[in-house]
């Protein structure tokens, strides 16, 4: 198997570059990378802040029994 890797600016009219001419009429697997206008970094920072929660809020501390509250809550759901 034979990879071509470029880095390129695609034209509008969406055709591939002259650089992938032998794989043109060949079965072959693209893969498109390219920047997101809103940075990749936003999210990864609310997802930090989200796990610095993990284990810190104790919403359910005072059921004994949480799998019979969860049977309870599915009921409560089919009985709707």
């Amino acid at each position: 198997m034979k990879a071509i890797d470029m880095e390129t600016v695609i034209d509008s009219d969406g055709k591939l570059p002259a650089a992938f001419h032998e794989a043109f009429g060949r079965k072959a697997r693209v893969i498109v990378l390219f920047q997101e206008e809103s940075p990749i970094a936003t999210s990864e920072n609310e997802s930090a802040r989200l796990m610095e929660l993990a284990g810190k809020i104790n919403a359910f501390r005072d059921i004994e029994d949480t799998l019979a509250f969860q049977r309870n809550l599915r009921d409560e759901w089919t009985r709707g």
